[in-house]
């Protein structure tokens, strides 16, 4: 009697629960055009450099380990103009199977593997599958979600960046910022946000956590508060803003919300990547019509005042630069503000 169960599901991939563990195939060296399903794994994930120090050939089986939650990258190819064959796509699913059987993993989510670009037939596939999973020793659970690439050239969102205060938003924007689960909101945009719309409160009754939002309302104005970790301390990272951006469109979606301020989000003390960030927000809305306004700061520019002075060892004249505001107002400016 076979002891594997594959569920065809029309649910998103990247929404499938926490429980299960994440599959795809990739090329060994790890690279993907934009907006394919690789590529889409490499935006939220990320460790690509390090997936390719590991050299994995055809056939074999990268993981990553994600929140208790593995990723597995079934290498069916070396490169992307290859095409990926039964038996590699076998040899790989058998090499994910051991990894599963040691670490007791019974639940699995992935696409129609190799069925899209590559051409391999899902029949076939399917029947590989129950074949390698067949005789395991407990039961295992293979949910095979739905998955089309991205053509982020012809998303619907737009996304238009601007110098200047987030607040400064007209009145119809929807207002974003990323927080800890905890609330603590001590510094920077975040110390803005509670000191303007306050009710913390309010927000930790929510009981958010990572990869959630927290929602406010105020004077008919949402104010999304992305939870993209659990303490004030810690890091950001892409896959948890990633799951926090969905959580908000869901939002978004129920309450008919297409205008956004944010800021740079997570490029802060967080650092991360402007340019990645932006990816995910495209990835995240493409199929949306909704207007971001991405606001940046910039501190005034500096000039510099030259003085000359005398050496008290040498006896030599040097001169000596020491930087100014260009205008007073400026420099005030810059203290009452908090890079975002």
């Amino acid at each position: 009697m076979s002891n594997v169960k594959i569920v065809e599901s029309k649910l998103d991939l990247f929404q499938a629960p926490q429980s299960y563990a994440l599959a795809h195939a990739v090329e060994s060296s790890f690279s993907a055009a934009r907006g394919t399903l690789a590529w889409q794994f490499s935006l939220i994930f990320g460790d690509v450099e390090e997936l390719r120090q590991r050299r994995v050939t055809r056939g074999n089986c990268a993981v990553l380990e994600h929140n208790s939650r593995f990723v597995y990258y079934l290498v069916t190819k070396e490169n992307l103009y290859a095409t990926s064959t039964y038996d590699d796509v076998q040899a790989a699913l058998i090499c994910m199977r051991e990894h599963m059987r040691n670490h007791e993993i019974n639940k699995v989510a992935m696409p129609r593997i190799c069925c899209g670009t590559d051409g391999l037939e899902w029949k076939q596939v399917k029947r590989i599958i129950q074949q390698i999973f067949a005789h395991i020793d407990y039961n295992v659970e293979i949910l095979v979600c739905e998955h089309t690439d991205v053509e982020l050239h012809s998303a619907k969102c737009q996304i238009t960046e601007a110098k200047g205060n987030l607040f400064s938003a007209p009145d119809n924007f929807a207002l974003v910022h990323s927080v800890s689960a905890d609330f603590a909101m001590c510094s920077g945009i975040n110390l803005q946000f509670k000191c303007k719309f306050g009710q913390v409160d309010e927000l930790k009754k929510q009981n958010r956590h990572i990869g959630n939002v927290a929602v406010l309302e105020q004077d008919g104005r949402y104010i999304y508060n992305l939870v993209t970790k659990e303490r004030s301390h810690e890091k950001c990272t892409y896959t948890a803003l990633y799951y926090a951006l969905l959580a908000m469109r869901e939002h978004m979606h129920e309450h008919n919300v297409n205008k956004l301020a944010i800021p740079r989000l997570g490029c802060g003390i967080d650092r991360l990547d402007w340019l990645r960030v932006r990816s995910l927000l495209e990835l995240v809305f493409a199929e949306d019509s909704v207007d971001i306004i991405a606001f940046f700061y910039e501190p005034p520019s500096l000039v510099q005042d030259t003085i000359k002075i005398t050496c008290p060892t040498c006896h030599n004249m040097k001169v000596m630069r020491i930087p100014r505001s260009t205008h007073s107002s400026r420099l005030s400016l810059y203290k009452e503000k908090s890079p975002f």
